[in-house]
């Protein structure tokens, strides 16, 4: 029984998939075993080491991907690519493994049998007579099928076996010509392979020389013992792969370097995936130039230095990063990465980035970027401004298209002139409440930090900076304090009595709702508190057709660009924002440690 089996067997038990990577004994036990490292590396129990001895090694990282198996232990069946589809696309009762389908020809003016009415029974199984029509129409369904999904159906191709079958059946030995994949379906254009019992990537290449019209191919969670080919089978598989687009290889746990060799074989490749293969550092390694759409979610890359080998990539379009560890620009000691302007729109959502300084120099490695996305990111849960006030991650999203001048898109949403102008004016303003808040003596290397300061500053004039003789700590209590000064408006103080005051100041903690603070309003005033609106006046001036409350409204502006542009002229007026009732906090809305809100009524 030894001979059945090998390092890199692929096997698969009850529908899980794994690979065999011992055959021997094991201390304190009696007879033989197999060590297997599961596809799935949580269902195991090890990671190849039992009571102290390392039997063998698993390609996962992870503890538990290893498991010991008896070899008497009954695999499931491998199919071959034919099988498979009829399994999936053709048989009427493949889910009952005691019917047996027999092909019969049937003679037409033949009269109806009765023994239909009790079921045949050959070798203890339920035979079903299946008419030539009948197949017929089934075949050339299969004929005409152009997506076909065979993921999971423990699909092997075994180029041995295959010249062993020929050979018995009095063919040439080498099966160079195979046609049953192309005599049965020859139409199909899109193709997943994904998690089955290949073990060469001869085997691929095998099935995709008689699909001729092959667009795209999946080849998703299988774990290939051999991937090196012959100069004669690289130069084949130009043919195989010529009209190949779309290849995605996720989760094959390959090399960079392999994983880039077999890339390069698709003399078209346009758009590739290679997720979920723990990649780190990329070395030794280059993809064809043809790729436009670039997709490495889920590895380890912890900067975008790691991706250097990727700038070689002229014609690159799209790069999605989605679900790394990318918190640098720069490892010590790495060069610094300079994509080409065709690149335009990365996603960087769901990465480790915590730092202005990294948004501030995206433009940096990446001079045609247009579309990106950050969401989910730690930068954008813990924002706070230079007075110590928390902000929003919608504030977040705002400084980071400000930040980036030539950006159009973020988080897949288009990013309107108004917007744009709403997001850089309220950054100019936050960098003069920066100032505001530290020594002047500091004010060189703040602005320093702020790469578009000037930039801003010649579109829209100098920020206000007011500072105050007795800087207050950000972390103690008095910051933690707003004193707002409330004064009645001309409508309001008509509807007042005589005896209340027109105005008061009040510290009202940050963390209060605005509904606290109307409640204090409402019964300062004697008004009731849900008639009343609260008005901040900033004491900031901007251009006539900047929105007063963008701050606080939904990202997505309605207005049209025609109507945007009408607000671009010189003309500058008070920048006020209302404090619009509901239970976010005085916090969010207002900048700095003092505010003069105007009270008005509804």
């Amino acid at each position: 029984m030894a001979t059945n089996f090998y390092n890199g067997k692929r096997l698969s038990f009850d529908g899980q998939l794994c690979t065999v990577r011992y055959f021997g004994e094991v201390q304190g036990t009696k007879g033989e075993w197999l060590g297997v490292e599961w596809d799935d590396p949580t269902r195991g129990k090890h990671s190849g080491e039992n009571g102290g001895i390392r039997y063998f090694e698993c390609v996962s990282k992870l503890p538990t991907a290893a498991s010991f198996v008896r070899p008497t232990r009954r695999p499931d069946p491998p199919r071959s690519f034919v099988e498979a589809l009829r399994h999936k696309y053709a048989s009427e009762d493949f889910e009952d493994p005691d019917v047996k389908i027999v092909y019969i020809r049937k003679d037409k003016n033949q009269a109806p049998s009765t023994h239909h009415d009790k079921p045949v029974r050959i070798s203890g199984k339920e035979v079903e007579e299946v008419g030539f029509d009948k197949i017929r129409k089934q075949l050339a369904d299969l004929h005409e099928l152009k997506i076909v999904l065979l993921d999971g159906l423990c699909v092997s191709r075994p180029i041995a076996t295959l010249r062993e079958r020929f050979l018995n059946a009095g063919s040439p030995a080498e099966p160079a010509a195979l046609t049953d994949i192309k005599d049965t379906c020859p139409k199909i254009v899109e193709l997943d392979l994904s998690r089955n019992l290949f073990e060469e990537w001869r085997e691929i290449v095998s099935i995709c020389e008689q699909l001729d019209r092959l667009k795209s191919l999946r080849v998703d969670g299988n774990r290939f013992r051999d991937v090196s080919l012959s100069e004669a089978e690289r130069t084949h598989c130009a043919t195989a792969f010529a009209n190949i687009k779309t290849l995605k290889m996720e989760d094959t746990l390959l090399s960079w370097h392999e994983i880039a060799d077999l890339a390069t074989l698709f003399p078209y490749l346009n758009s590739f995936v290679a997720s979920s293969n723990a990649l780190g550092k990329l070395e030794n390694g280059f993809l064809p130039s043809t790729i436009t759409d670039l997709t490495l979610e889920e590895n380890g890359f912890h900067a975008l230095s790691d991706l250097l080998p990727l700038t070689k990539l002229p014609n690159l379009q799209r790069l999605i990063l989605k679900n790394n560890k990318i918190a640098e620009i720069v490892t010590p000691g790495s060069e610094t990465p300079v994509f080409p302007s065709m690149l335009s729109e990365v996603n960087l959502s769901y990465n480790e980035i915590a730092s202005w300084a990294f948004i501030d120099r995206l433009e940096d490695v990446f001079p045609g970027l247009t579309a990106i996305r950050v969401a989910h990111n730690p930068l954008y849960q813990s924002l706070y401004a230079a007075d110590g006030r928390a902000l929003s991650v919608r504030d977040g999203y705002m400084l980071t298209l400000a930040r980036l001048g030539r950006l159009k898109n973020i988080n897949y949403s288009p990013i309107t002139p108004k917007e744009r102008l709403d997001a850089e004016i309220y950054y100019l303003s936050q960098i003069g409440k920066e100032l505001s808040a530290n020594p002047q003596s500091k004010e060189a290397a703040i602005i320093a930090s702020h790469r578009r300061y000037a930039e801003l500053c010649e579109e829209y004039g100098d920020p206000n900076v007011h500072r105050s003789t007795t800087l207050i700590n950000p972390n103690s209590l008095a910051a933690r304090l707003i004193k707002f000064s409330f004064r009645l408006s001309e409508s309001a103080e008509r509807v007042v009595k005589e005896d209340v005051p027109r105005s008061f100041t009040a510290e009202i903690p940050t963390g209060f709702t605005v509904y606290s603070a109307l409640g204090i309003v409402g019964k300062k005033f004697g008004l009731p508190p849900m008639k009343l609106r609260l008005v901040w006046e900033t004491g900031d001036w901007v251009p006539a057709g900047w929105d007063a409350l963008a701050v606080g409204t939904a990202w997505d502006s309605e207005s049209s660009e025609e109507e945007d542009e009408k607000g671009l002229g010189v003309e500058r007026i008070p920048r006020e924002v209302e404090l619009v009732a509901g239970t976010r906090t005085v916090g969010t809305w207002v900048d700095g440690v003092e505010a003069n809100v105007r009270v008005e009524l509804k």
